[in-house]
């Protein structure tokens, strides 16, 4: 709570100079940037080979994630040994196993009451000679949530803060479908999932994106007090339905990621992204190609909301 207190206390004399920063994307030093930029390298790296779920690079992705957490000091659930969750896709197939990332790190006035912070780990793999990194979606993502874990185990927040790197998404959101069905600990102690995907790209505009549990004034007041210090520009709704030509299909942001599967269990959800870009599932969404700027300032922003979230007694 001193670090949350300390940071608003900054944020007052920092206001006035950053609000709806749309320019050049400014960061404060909230986050292990080292570490950050390290881990979405190793991540969105030729040997993880895209992250595809069920190929080497997913099990060399599961190895590093673990160990992250080991290092971190998260723990694990009982029923979740080296914070595994294996669960098969789709409809209970034989053929196919999908491996979650679960670990928790408990909150110091409310530890029976948990914030959820999720990021797809999986992307597309390789397609012949053509491999699909995947740095920003969703290596951005995991490495935020490490990023923040890390943060958390140094400095502690008022809520338990379970994280959550999923599997299976990119097939059909399966790894928040699996863990939304058999949940380490009750529904009703989850107050919020807070869901990191795509953090790299801003546009020329620098833009960072908040959707979140249509009508919640809380997570409306949330998101506007955090877009008055963040250092870029955030904002409050991605666009409805954003048409991508490639695909010839529009992108409803409010089902597009695992915050969907959270929305249909009746939990509140903040989904932080950016938007498609022309990287976008392709060979060349590689680490070479990310924004450092963008990312590390996305990131923090990021962690920005978790500690508004966190300071919100009403969440209990």
């Amino acid at each position: 709570m001193f670090e949350i207190r300390k940071f608003l206390l900054l944020s007052l004399f920092l206001c006035s100079q950053v609000y709806a920063n749309c320019e050049q994307p400014k960061s404060y030093g909230l986050l292990n940037e080292t570490t950050l930029i390290d881990d979405l390298a190793t991540l969105s790296s030729a040997k993880m080979s895209g992250r595809k779920t069920g190929s080497i690079g997913s099990v060399n992705a599961r190895n590093f994630l673990q160990a992250r957490f080991k290092k971190i000091g998260v723990a694990n659930f009982p029923q979740r040994a080296e914070y595994i969750q294996t669960f098969p896709f789709p409809n209970n197939s034989a053929n196919n196993q999908g491996f979650n990332i679960v670990g928790w790190l408990k909150g110091n006035t409310f530890a029976d009451q948990f914030i959820v912070v999720t990021a797809h780990y999986d992307h597309l793999g390789a397609k012949g000679r053509h491999v699909y990194y995947g740095a920003d979606d969703n290596a951005s993502g995991v490495a935020t949530l490490l990023a923040i874990a890390g943060k958390i185990s140094e400095l502690g927040l008022a809520h338990s803060v379970i994280f959550l790197a999923t599997d299976a998404e990119e097939q059909g959101l399966y790894g928040a479908k699996a863990f939304i069905k058999n949940l380490p600990i009750s529904k009703n102690n989850i107050k919020l999932n807070i869901n990191l995907d795509m953090l790299c790209e801003g546009g020329r505009k620098n833009r960072l994106y908040a959707t979140f549990t249509r009508a919640d004034q809380q997570l409306a007041n949330i998101v506007k007090n955090v877009a008055d210090i963040a250092g870029l520009c955030f904002i409050n709704g991605h666009r409805k339905n954003q048409r991508f030509d490639r695909f010839e299909r529009k992108i409803n942001w409010r089902k597009s990621s695992e915050h969907a599967a959270f929305a249909k269990a009746g939990i509140p959800y903040l989904f932080v992204g950016g938007g498609v870009h022309k990287r976008y599932h392709t060979p060349k969404d590689n680490f070479e190609n990310i924004d450092k700027e963008f990312y590390v300032s996305a990131a923090e922003t990021a962690w920005l909301l978790l500690q508004a979230a966190d300071a919100y007694q009403v969440l209990n």
